[in-house]
């Protein structure tokens, strides 16, 4: 896996030297907002001194630029054809915390955020290392390779079940008796219950998008990732937004990653 980690200087300097300086102003807005062209400017310069001493730049009619082998992973946090993005609570559910993958030219590069938000690191990651790589993140206990279906809901029962489970830090039974009485009483079930209580409602997620001609996303698909105590559930949806709640298996992240022809069929 060939990495690079870039300060938001150096990835700001990236963006310009590439010429995509919508995607640079946009970190320039982000992070430097009351920052004057001439602090921008003793900045860049800065900057580039740093990518020099990493070996990543070189020099074109009289101006640094990005190697070719480094200029790809910018081109493509830009401008992917697709992406999937792992977003998960921290454990006292106060923040977030995400990866991406995106995907240009059959390649795969991994993007992470570290050191609040300070430094980008980009990665090139073999298309068969994914499922790892998301496994790893969301901490799966077990990953079966087939998933079943423990709980079917329409649109509106999940967004009225997440209103109960919200309302308390422990789940009350008359919330248990309402489900179990209109779903059934399952041992998974219950867990399920138990577990998306314990998180206030609160769900993980992975997401794959696509983009149009303009760089606009496309939402795909959509999976919610509940973690529990022994169990990760997956809430899968359909054409009409209803959901199927199973445990976290392969066939269905696969079947997420074929939404964006990421894996052969």
């Amino acid at each position: 896996m060939n990495t690079v980690q870039l300060s938001i200087e150096e990835l700001l300097f990236s963006f310009y030297s590439e010429g995509l300086f919508e995607q640079g102003m946009s970190i320039k807005e982000a992070y430097f907002l009351t920052l004057q062209d001439a602090e921008l400017k003793l900045m860049l310069e800065i900057a580039s001194r740093s990518l020099l001493a990493k070996d990543m730049l070189k020099e074109v009619d009289n101006q640094y630029k990005l190697k070719d082998e480094f200029a790809a992973y910018i081109h493509t946090l830009n401008n992917a054809e697709s992406t999937v993005n792992a977003s998960k609570h921290q454990p006292d559910l106060n923040g977030e915390d995400s990866i991406s993958f995106h995907f240009k030219n059959g390649e795969v590069y991994l993007h992470k955020v570290l050191y609040d938000h300070q430094v980008h690191s980009i990665s090139k990651l073999p298309k068969e290392e994914i499922l790892s790589v998301i496994s790893g993140f969301f901490h799966f206990h077990t990953l079966e390779k087939q998933g079943e279906v423990i709980l079917q809901l329409k649109s509106e029962e999940f967004e009225e079940l997440l209103e109960d489970v919200s309302q308390s830090h422990s789940l009350p039974e008359s919330i248990v008796e309402k489900w179990v009485s209109k779903k059934g009483e399952s041992t998974s079930i219950l867990e399920f219950l138990n577990d998306i209580s314990n998180r206030n409602g609160k769900m993980d997620s992975l997401v794959s998008l696509t983009y149009d001609s303009e760089n606009n996303p496309d939402l795909k698909d959509l999976y919610f990732m509940i973690p529990g105590k022994n169990e990760c559930w997956l809430a899968t949806r359909d054409n009409n937004l209803d959901l199927s709640i199973q445990r976290a298996n392969v066939a269905s992240i696969n079947q997420l990653l074929l939404t964006n022809k990421i894996l052969p069929a």
